[in-house]
């Protein structure tokens, strides 16, 4: 009889433990579940959706281009646009092989530093601010000054259709002449209903700000590791300029440094990108297609220059 007794008791403990536990450890699993899925859902969400280490394809350009030092995209016709620095021309590349279709001139020899196209108008960039609106139907090239000049170096040129302007990166001094704003990179609005260029910068990105972005994102470093990575970010210039299609955030390259720097649509620092320096030594072009992969163009420093292609993950 109390080896029946004993039998029985041990029996509902093994219900108790197996059934009572079990359910709240369900539970529990399906919290941790969900709240593991919601990391992972945030974390995809802050990821970038594109893999800068290893482009997807890298194409050759022609000797031409060995100083390529812009890239757009002209969705009319899939066709890849550029120029090469000083020469005065403007270069249509074919969107599967980057070999030259076509070239026109559009003004004389000068310091051109980016391109954009809007419909019929291929708009070039001088390093002083001066805008060239070359109309591929008329074959004529309007001109426009602005308060730019030498000093404020623009490197980077993109049309911004919410606003409909242009923006123009500068890797030289802002307008303002004051100390505060001496380590800081501004972008600028071009008005194209008025013509006109908004003086108060649109974008201003200080070396404060990139430099406590790399040591929180990169704490886990060596210290000789970490020293270089805001080394680079220490010279950001902004060598081009494009806006995502999707996200509206601002992609920057940086021939200094060779890296990527992007910018939310709400104007906050959303990632750095390190490019590789070897491969990629100076980065002056970025554009995306109307699949929204993004093309990084760089020059040559000797050799023949390059478009990298990464494909878009999202």
């Amino acid at each position: 009889m109390i080896q029946v007794t004993i039998r029985i008791a041990l029996f509902y403990c093994l219900i108790f433990v197996c059934c009572g536990p079990m359910q709240k450890d369900n539970k529990t699993s399906n919290e941790v579940i969900k709240s593991r899925t919601t990391e992972i859902k945030q974390s995809v969400q802050q990821d970038s959706n594109y893999n800068f280490e290893i482009p997807s394809e890298t194409f050759v350009l022609d000797r031409n281009l060995s100083e390529i030092s812009s890239l757009a995209y002209s969705n009319e016709d899939n066709t890849f646009i550029t120029n090469n620095d000083e020469s005065g021309h403007i270069f249509i590349l074919d969107p599967n092989s980057f070999k030259i279709i076509s070239r026109e001139k559009f003004a004389k020899r000068g310091d051109y530093e980016s391109i954009e196209k809007i419909g019929d108008d291929i708009i070039v960039c001088k390093n002083t601010g001066k805008l060239y609106f070359y109309n591929e139907t008329s074959k004529e090239t309007t001109t426009y000054n602005t308060e730019l000049s030498a000093k404020n170096d623009v490197e980077g040129l993109c049309y911004e259709k919410s606003s409909n302007s242009l923006l123009l990166a500068c890797k030289g001094h802002p307008l303002a002449k004051t100390d505060s704003k001496k380590n800081e990179k501004c972008i600028y609005k071009f008005d194209l209903e008025q013509k006109k260029l908004i003086s108060e910068p649109f974008l201003s990105i200080s070396d404060s700000e990139l430099k406590s972005y790399v040591a929180s994102t990169f704490a886990n470093k060596s210290k000789s590791k970490l020293k270089k990575l805001k080394n680079k970010v220490k010279y950001f210039s902004p060598s081009g300029i494009a806006i995502h299609p999707v996200s509206g955030d601002y992609f920057l390259i940086s021939a200094k440094g060779s890296l990527l720097v992007i910018i939310g649509k709400n104007k906050v620092l959303k990632e750095i990108a390190f490019l590789n320096n070897k491969t990629n030594p100076q980065p002056e072009g970025i554009c995306f297609d109307k699949k929204n992969n993004l093309y990084i163009s760089t020059e040559g420093k000797g050799f023949s220059g390059k478009i990298f292609k990464f494909n878009y993950n999202g």
